[in-house]
């Protein structure tokens, strides 16, 4: 079976390398930014490997394309539903969304997928080329893909952004060392994954120390200015997590 890419990013060529490494045939590789797709024949499988905005627009253009026995129309959004392939004829329609970052072309495999398809059975298909990625599904609620994108924003994305303000305190007290701001970063996160929330919880909040508690605002209203909100807001979860 062919299988064809539009829009070679890192995700769909990790994708795609792992189909050639199996067995599929080449097919037609497409640059996101071609818009007259008249021409083209697709056959087998397409993967489209696009940023959000432009799916539409690549939907879009290949209803102006020939399709012959396409067995699955898969794009790899977490944010962007099903629903823009239901004008596309193909046995299976779905999105495959990787819970992990691509800064590079990698190996697939033990990666959990968020799964959203047109219909059960493209579900099920999905669910399938997972197992063959040896990987775990994540069957993403209809109409909730919006809500599971945030969710895996605010564990990734938002990460950096805690690193930054970190990072920011450090370079105006001048201190050069930061490795250990992630290995902090990655112990907390195993402590997690192993205690759960609660039972790895620590720090000022957890001990009850109000005193730190509100020393450690009046710094970061210091380095922060108008956010303090932001402090206020993470101890107030960290509260709820510590008393639950």
């Amino acid at each position: 079976m062919k299988v064809n890419l539009i829009g070679p990013g890192k995700v769909g060529r990790s994708v795609l390398n792992y189909f050639y490494k199996n067995g599929y045939e080449k097919g037609l590789i497409i640059e996101k930014n071609k818009i007259d797709y008249k021409n083209f024949l697709f056959e087998g499988i397409i993967l489209i490997g696009v940023p959000d905005d432009i799916i539409p627009n690549i939907c879009y253009n290949l209803k102006k394309s020939s399709f012959k026995n396409v067995e699955a129309l898969i794009h790899f959004s977490g944010f962007v539903d099903s629903s823009c392939f239901k004008d596309l004829s193909s046995k299976y329609k779905f999105s495959l969304h990787p819970n992990q970052s691509f800064n590079k072309v990698k190996d697939i495999s033990n990666i959990t997928w968020g799964i959203d398809g047109i219909d059960e059975k493209s579900i099920n298909y999905a669910k399938k080329l997972v197992n063959m990625f040896n990987g775990r599904s994540l069957i993403i609620p209809k109409g909730e893909k919006n809500a599971y994108h945030l969710a895996a924003v605010i564990a990734s994305n938002f990460s950096y952004a805690l690193n930054f303000m970190s990072n920011k305190i450090y370079d105006s007290l001048n201190i050069k060392e930061r490795e250990h701001l992630i290995d902090l970063a990655i112990n907390s996160l195993n402590n997690i994954k192993e205690k759960g929330l609660k039972e790895s919880l620590t720090g000022p909040v957890a001990r009850k120390d109000t005193n730190t508690i509100a020393e450690e605002r009046d710094a970061f209203n210091k380095y922060f200015g108008d956010k303090v909100c932001v402090y206020d807001f993470f101890v107030d979860l960290l509260k709820k997590i510590s008393e639950n």
